[in-house]
């Protein structure tokens, strides 16, 4: 599954009582996931990393507490008693349900840790308790791991598996990355427009396994973007070769070579807003980069398109009408599958445009239009 639904299905799960394991490759965008999840319900999100616990740490150190008690003389007797102390994590639990909170707990890398640490995270998942520590009734779970040989993964991790009754207790879902989500994702959280580019024309890169190498992952990319923006600030003192060594610790040499000589090369932009909507007919020239172009990268384009008409449509409703006709006109030119893919988005993220394409006529004919050629 991509993104969006995992993201439904996660939802889904946890509105059962059931726990969702989300199954994915590392960089994949799992946290963030959890992330979205807590923000979108309102509930805290605490994390619990299985690969940073030690043996005994998640249940607590034992300490020795004395009580006294009276025994059949009548007699007081001082006896001794074994407590466990609370882990930090679970007292911020404790701490956002004091606070009529309600809190996500999102265990990841379940699959990474000692076997003595899994078989502690297990009791805490499937039972809710831990050396007498009870998790509320407004704690919600959710538990990730990397992909297993087992399961018939290609993938080297070094991995715990759990045996087949404590696989039970979970419902599966398998997340995949998907390269137009990540677009999208990364537009929205400003992630450096030279990197979206790289990616809408050679979109096999975004979670790429070179063979003796690193492995590239959607997280890579957002480190490099960071370093991008630095290194574009000061090239003067930054040499290419240092910067190529730092794209090269994030994806492996072959990516890094080819990334590098994408910023440095004329490789055609994509297509406008000012392309599109600045003359009183659109280009001939327009067409031709459409029939050219890959389908990622016309996604990009329509994506960054649709963001500024959005923004010019506030400013200029006067002329409303030619905005979303020289639309039309655009994304007739786009292959019948995307053309209708993007209508679609315009609906959940561009509210200026929506507002002015369900009112009209051409617009709502143009899409009925596509989806009858596609069945």
């Amino acid at each position: 599954m991509n993104y969006t639904d995992t993201f439904k299905s996660v939802g889904l799960v946890l509105s059962t009582g059931e726990v969702p394991l989300v199954v994915g490759e590392s960089g994949i965008g799992k946290t963030a996931l959890a992330k979205e999840i807590a923000q979108e319900n309102h509930w805290s999100l605490i994390v619990i990393n299985g690969n940073l616990l030690k043996e005994g740490e998640i249940g607590g150190l034992p300490t020795i507490e004395s009580y006294g008690t009276v025994n059949g003389k009548k007699n007081l007797v001082e006896k001794k008693s074994t407590v466990y102390a609370v882990h930090h994590k679970l007292r911020e639990i404790d701490e956002e349900i004091s606070q009529g909170k309600t809190v996500l707990l999102f265990i990841d890398e379940i699959n990474r840790c000692e076997h003595t640490v899994q078989q502690e995270l297990m009791n805490l998942i499937l039972n809710r308790e831990i050396n007498g520590y009870r998790l509320p009734e407004d704690v919600k779970i959710l538990a990730a791991m990397n992909p297993s040989s087992k399961y018939g993964s290609d993938f080297d991790y070094q991995v715990v598996d759990m045996d087949a009754a404590q696989e039970n207790r979970f419902v599966w879902l398998y997340m995949e990355p998907d390269y137009n989500q990540w677009i999208d994702w990364a537009i929205e959280v400003g992630i450096e427009e030279k990197v979206i580019a790289f990616i809408s024309t050679f979109p096999e890169y975004l979670h790429k396994v070179n063979e003796d190498d690193l492995r590239a992952t959607p997280r890579s990319y957002e480190r490099i973007s960071s370093s991008y923006k630095i290194y574009k600030k000061n090239k003067d003192s930054i040499p290419r070769s240092v910067f190529l060594n730092v794209v090269k610790g994030n994806v492996g040499l072959l990516i890094a070579e080819e990334f590098v000589s994408f910023l440095e090369s004329d490789y055609p932009s994509l297509i406008s807003y000012e392309e599109v909507f600045s003359e009183n007919f659109l280009p001939e020239l327009i067409r031709e980069r459409v029939n050219k172009e890959s389908h990622t990268r016309l996604y990009l384009a329509a994506k960054n398109i649709l963001k500024s008409l959005d923004s010019h449509i506030l400013e200029d409703r006067d002329d409303s009408s030619f905005y979303i006709d020289r639309l039309i006109e655009f994304l007739k030119l786009y292959p019948v599958d995307l053309m209708i893919g993007i209508m679609k988005d315009i609906k959940n993220s561009y509210p200026e445009v929506y507002k002015l394409a369900i009112d009209n006529e051409a617009f709502i004919e143009s899409y009925f239009e596509s989806y009858r050629l596609i069945r």
